[in-house]
């Protein structure tokens, strides 16, 4: 059962992630204070470039934690250790934003990279 209750968690924190990574894509307003720092009026195309290899990145590590989560072998088995380190570095981003919105970033984030690190530990 608290399995369960943590997939929807990350599942979750992934549906977040996606929003806010497809808001500054498409430059949505809700996303100006919660992204990239808070810093923008509007994001310039490089940001948004930035952003759809985010967004290719966030999806890739959802299909790879449902592959996980069905009970499938993850290969290469590093793309797990992958995972974590960018997951620790994106809670050091988002806990180090002037933008407070953009704080309450860290909580997904931690809980993402917390299923990625126990995975990995799962399969060591």
């Amino acid at each position: 059962m608290r399995s369960k209750i943590f997939a929807v968690f990350v599942l979750t924190s992934f549906a977040w992630n996606l929003y806010l990574v497809l808001g500054v894509i498409l430059g949505a307003s809700y996303a100006l204070d919660r992204a990239a720092g808070g810093q923008f009026e509007y994001f310039p195309t490089s940001i948004r470039v930035i952003y759809v290899l985010n967004f290719s990145l966030v999806f890739y590590q959802m299909v790879i934690f449902i592959r996980n989560l069905r009970g499938q072998i993850i290969k290469p088995k590093w793309i797990l250790k992958v995972f974590v380190i960018l997951g620790i570095l994106g809670i050091i981003a988002n806990a180090a934003s002037r933008s407070p919105l953009e704080r309450w970033n860290v909580i997904p984030a931690a809980i993402i990279t917390l299923a990625f690190y126990m995975s990995y530990m799962k399969q060591k």
